[in-house]
């Protein structure tokens, strides 16, 4: 359980990582990434 989860947070994390860079980096600081993952889950 403990290890699964922390993969798919590490996974989550790069996923909005590159997408934010892609995007031109809309949400440079860590400050925006709550959001981010959010609308990112939500678009997948």
């Amino acid at each position: 359980f403990g290890e699964k989860t922390y993969f798919s947070i590490v996974q989550s994390y790069s996923l909005a990582k590159s997408r934010s860079f892609s995007s031109g980096s809309e949400h440079p600081k860590p400050k925006g990434f709550s959001g981010q993952q959010t609308n990112n889950l939500v678009l997948e």
